[in-house]
């Protein structure tokens, strides 16, 4: 928490940082079409360079051995490995996933690791690997920018020193450039600033920060739109950032010619779902313990030391189910497949008679790998103040780091933090945005 402010003189700075970041696409869009702004926490997570760049490296070992893992569970795992990276898919995404390893050169521009800090301290531990839409490099600059300007104002900086900080906080979606050309030249393209389509559904969620990030590559120089799959012609780009599921795309939108080709066409991200699975979390975790199943899999040293850093994870079998209902608080149920925080239940939060008959469900539910039982993290938490279009308000809330990756030659890092009320985070379920602002511009705002 900042010390640089207090009271009114905080919900000031968090007030002016937040108009300035709704204005500039810190936004959700509603299902009926409205834009909803998302709530910013006043109070920054302050994090020094050496934290940011460990949770970056550890997050890269995560998704490294993830993706050695799937690999090897695809040709040598058995009947439930192979269930929990092929059955939950289908159609054109189940076709385009297929060519992931045998012809997209790269399954991974950019990911992001999910982690808690614990309550009791201690290193962040990591809790999920996203990969498919490996979303808010967007927002998490308008986060940290507009609260940097916000409160460098209020410390009475010049225009020219705030403009100093905000460069040197460093910008994710810069990263996140960088990596995307990066991709681009290692594929064999020459052009100093590639053509960039920004490809989503019709009325992603997450159009504001979408649209922003379009901005931001066109101010680099790029040629850059948002486009649905419908309407972008991938043979008119030299690269396409995939902000969709392939579920969601026509397998007759031109944009289905790239899924299924990733060799031929520089698609960051290709399809990759299997690697969301908590069932090949789940296994990655084990290989902590199962020195042959880390050997098949060929992981490293660090992979394998980044695996034992996990929270225990395992799918949920009949010998652990005991186990689960028995050390009930210890544990958090997740299906194998799904995102959002759907199907996600804390067995802290129930009662015994109810958690014994969601274990029972869970383990005669086998669809898709079926679920996992996770050794629960019990998050930090802190007072923090929440700004929104209504008002302010204080509440003690959770906090998660999610964390940027990547396997191209130029790599994305850095990390934005979500706030809420719930332990299952979500930034609009009583929560918000925390902005994230390294230690030395912190202190330089004294």
């Amino acid at each position: 928490m900042t010390d640089l402010f207090e009271g009114e003189a905080l919900e000031a700075v968090g007030r002016a940082a937040a108009e300035r970041a709704w204005a500039e696409g810190l936004t959700v869009r509603r299902p009926d079409g409205t834009v909803v702004p998302i709530p910013l926490v006043a109070e920054p997570e302050i994090l020094s360079r050496e934290a940011l760049a460990d949770a970056a490296a550890e997050a890269e070992r995560i998704l490294s051995g993830a993706v050695k893992l799937a690999r090897a569970l695809l040709v040598s795992g058995d009947a439930r490995d192979r269930a929990a990276l092929e059955e939950p898919f289908s159609g054109l995404e189940a076709e385009a996933m297929a060519r992931l390893f045998d012809e997209a050169p790269l399954p991974v521009t950019m990911a992001r690791v999910d982690f808690l800090v614990p309550e009791g301290g201690g290193p962040p531990r990591a809790l999920e690997l996203n990969a498919t839409i490996p979303a808010m490099s967007g927002y998490a600059d308008l986060a940290a920018f507009s609260w940097i300007r916000a409160a460098a104002r209020a410390r009475g900086k010049t225009p020219r020193e705030e403009n100093a900080l905000v460069a040197a906080c460093g910008s994710h979606m810069e990263r996140l450039r960088e990596a995307l050309v990066g991709t681009y030249r290692a594929r064999g393209g020459t052009r100093a600033r590639p053509s960039i389509a920004v490809v989503a559904r019709p009325g992603d969620a997450q159009i504001g920060e979408l649209r922003r990030l379009a901005a931001h590559l066109r101010q680099m120089g790029h040629r850059a739109e948002n486009l649905v799959p419908q309407d972008c012609v991938p043979e008119d780009w030299d690269v396409l950032y995939r902000h969709v599921w392939a579920s969601r795309v026509d397998p007759a939108a031109p944009f289905a010619r790239a899924l299924r080709a990733p060799g031929r066409y520089v698609v960051a991200n290709p399809v990759n779902g299997l690697l969301e699975a908590k069932a090949l979390f789940a296994r990655l975790s084990e290989c902590a313990e199962d020195a042959a199943l880390a050997a098949r899999a060929g992981l490293d040293e660090a992979e394998r030391a980044a695996a034992g850093r996990l929270p225990v994870t395992r799918r949920l079998e009949p010998a652990m189910a005991a186990r689960v209902v028995a050390e009930r608080e210890r544990w958090v149920l997740k299906r194998s497949w799904d995102y959002g925080g759907k199907s996600v239940h804390l067995g802290a939060e129930l009662a015994p008679d109810a958690w014994a008959r969601v274990v029972e469900e869970a383990l005669a539910d086998r669809r898709g790998g079926g679920f996992v039982a996770q050794e629960r993290i019990f998050a930090s938490r802190r007072p923090a103040t929440r700004v929104t279009p209504e008002g302010t308000t204080r509440a003690v809330l959770h906090r998660d780091l999610s964390t940027y990756c990547g396997l191209g030659p130029s790599r994305p890092s850095g990390s934005v933090v979500r706030a809420a009320a719930s332990p299952i985070v979500n930034i609009l379920g009583g929560g918000g945005l925390a902005p994230v602002i390294p230690e030395d511009i912190h202190e330089a705002l004294r």
